[in-house]
């Protein structure tokens, strides 16, 4: 999806509420990042791009402005905390019941996407009692859009899946589903080079034990969702090789219904819709958990 006008008070709010939450006691500064983002958009902005090109750059004026190199470190870390608790507790289907084992391990996927704490998440002041709360309430949600049979078809024929990380937290429930998957096609997870917000990193991934399970490789830098124009070769030798390519989150979705129109590989996504121009695009509106095959 490509940048529309409902996007831009969502960019300036999500800089906004960060920049509360990190420097409550300087008002310069909050002053500095936002007036430098509000320049930044007025010049740069346009409809020909996907709104994760824009929040990804705020972000990176946020970090050049502050000098921190990683934002919300301390949230970062207890969003992994939650994730690996709650995942530890699932209890899925049995091996012999494999489309419900994986419909339950996708929806619990779909779940962690709910730790995004960017303001039109979770909120970047969530305690680690409310998430774990959030979690448990959003699972019994169940699915607004449901194509997990036609993509669990897809697992199964496929040899190769690429697999896109979305969050911190969120990472410990796609340990789970990539565990399964690999009964059925080699896989391969990307991370980001660099935080932004709350996009996992290796280092991520080493908590949680996912690099224990499959290969995880570096998608490109500190961008939110993946990035066509600033991936890693290895990125780009991964999307073309994979069968399939399963992306996780909103930010991805963005670039990935976009990238579809010209893939010769399958791709589905699977997320928590943020917003209504999204959630719109399969006729409903606001926060709705889908599991889409897009090619």
């Amino acid at each position: 999806m490509l940048t529309v006008p409902q996007c831009l008070p969502c960019f300036l709010d999500d800089l906004e509420s960060a920049t509360r939450l990190l420097f409550p006691g300087d008002k310069d500064l909050r002053w500095d990042i936002t007036t430098a983002a509000l320049r930044f958009l007025a010049d740069e902005v346009s409809r020909e791009r996907v709104p994760s090109f824009y929040i990804t750059r705020v972000h990176r004026i946020l970090k050049r402005l502050s000098g921190l190199e990683m934002p919300f470190a301390d949230l970062r870390r207890r969003a992994n905390e939650v994730g690996l608790a709650v995942a530890a507790s699932l209890t899925p289907p049995p091996r012999d019941e494999p489309l419900a084992r994986f419909q339950f391990l996708v929806r619990w996927a779909i779940t962690g996407n709910y730790l995004d704490f960017r303001t039109v998440g979770t909120g970047y002041g969530l305690s680690t009692e409310a998430l774990r709360a959030l979690l448990e309430e959003k699972a019994g949600v169940g699915l607004h859009v449901d194509q997990t049979r036609e993509i669990f078809a897809v697992v199964q024929a496929a040899d190769s899946i690429l697999y896109c990380l979305d969050n911190v937290g969120e990472i410990a429930f796609d340990r789970l589903l990539i565990a399964e998957l690999q009964r059925y096609a080699r896989v391969t997870a990307a991370v980001k080079g660099g935080p932004i917000t709350s996009d996992a990193v290796l280092a991520d991934a080493q908590a949680v034990g996912l690099t224990g399970v499959c290969p995880v490789i570096v998608a490109g830098p500190d961008t939110l969702g993946i990035s066509l124009e600033e991936e890693t070769e290895e990125m780009r030798r991964a999307m073309a090789a994979a069968d399939l390519i399963i992306t996780k989150g909103q930010a991805n979705f963005y670039v990935m219904e976009e990238y579809a129109r010209q893939a010769s590989n399958h791709v589905a996504c699977l997320f928590s819709t943020k917003c209504d121009p999204i959630a719109t695009k399969f006729g409903l509106r606001g926060k709705v958990n889908v599991a889409v095959l897009v090619h």
